[in-house]
């Protein structure tokens, strides 16, 4: 009998030593591991998210990019065995910092075990923090920072740089550089705070690097803003950017969004300004509209955002936390160029 114990004991005593060396070696392991389940769209090993009660708050749930959103998490939670008929709260902030906080106290009186907050507004994103904070829930965030919460999403620096030079090589192709264009237009949200700023900075610094211009003074790069995707409201806004330079013929475009972008293109088409072989488009997201955009030939490109696979980045997240496992303070999606050339590939037609 002692013998056995004996036996039993050297045994665990490997298994632990090799957890603990794979633990060291990889730190995130479990995220990892969760994430390739994710990816592989396979039930997670052990069902983590089982009688876990997940609280979301999406940002518009009527906005296309945020159902898919919404959609490819409800997947992943399944996948990982939340059953979502009684432990999934689902909450539509409406793009309204006010409606967020209701939103945020309902929650709150619900008590999940996790919130996923997908809330653009700043201010809002801190009080919401404040508030989880001091009832000991963790919080992910999606594509906004909220202080001391996980971020999960596109990394929107990266994707406007990625815009930016994407926009250069177009202008180098169609016009032969920088000398050529008339006007470029960054079409930003009305949203306050750094997730619109950096969108659009991003752009302004890539084409600096590709031009050698002053991303802050040149005078061909204006920067509006055209609501959050309201067509009525990015329209006005570029028809006031038209009217402003009634001479320029070579105009490059980039906006927030692609309803933002649709309402740039009605308002050149509208003012006669629309041509093939003077305009630009570069789009953000790539989401169904943006894919029609560029199948269309509306739009020459866009940077590929993916709201249907953010799901398999933030349930892992979820399933680490909830199960005491470390995950990176950070994970962004891949994001990729898509243009009519290679539409097909990511997208097939159906």
């Amino acid at each position: 009998m002692k013998s056995v114990k004996v036996l039993l004991l050297a045994v665990a005593f490997v298994v632990i030593s090799g957890l603990l060396y794979a633990q060291a070696k990889d730190p995130y392991k479990v995220f990892n591991d969760y994430l390739a389940m994710a990816k592989k769209g396979v039930a997670y090993d052990g069902a983590p998210l089982e009688g876990k009660v997940v609280g979301f708050a999406n940002a518009l749930g009527a906005f296309p990019f945020c159902a898919l959103v919404e959609n490819s998490i409800k997947k992943q939670l399944a996948l990982a065995g939340c059953n979502l008929n009684q432990d999934w709260i689902s909450m539509d902030n409406q793009f309204n910092p006010m409606v967020a906080l209701q939103n945020v106290d309902t929650l709150l009186s619900r008590q999940p075990d996790i919130l996923i907050e997908y809330q653009l507004d700043v201010k809002t994103n801190h009080i919401i923090a404040a508030k989880f904070g001091e009832a000991k829930i963790p919080v992910v965030a999606i594509d906004v920072a909220i202080p001391g919460a996980h971020l999960v999403g596109t990394n929107n620096y990266t994707v406007a740089v990625m815009a930016g030079h994407t926009m250069a090589k177009l202008i180098r192709q169609k016009w032969g550089g920088w000398d050529s264009v008339d006007l470029v237009v960054i079409m930003n949200a009305s949203a306050p705070g750094e997730h619109p700023m950096l969108r659009s900075e991003g752009v302004a610094d890539a084409l600096a690097d590709e031009f050698g211009i002053d991303s802050k003074q040149d005078p061909k790069i204006v920067r509006s803003r055209g609501g959050i995707g309201q067509l009525d409201q990015a329209k006005a806004a570029m028809d006031d950017v038209l009217a402003a330079h009634p001479e320029a013929v070579n105009i490059a475009v980039t906006s927030f969004n692609e309803p933002i972008m649709m309402g740039c293109i009605t308002a050149m088409k509208g003012a006669g300004r629309w041509n093939p072989d003077n305009k630009i488009i570069v789009t953000m997201g790539v989401d169904q509209l943006g894919q029609s955009l560029i199948r269309d030939g509306l739009s020459d490109a866009g940077v590929a955002f993916f709201p249907e696979y953010y799901g398999d980045y933030i349930v892992p997240v979820v399933a680490a936390m909830l199960t005491g496992n470390p995950v990176p303070p950070a994970i962004f999606v891949q994001n990729e160029v898509i243009t009519k050339a290679n539409i097909d590939r990511w997208y097939p037609k159906q």
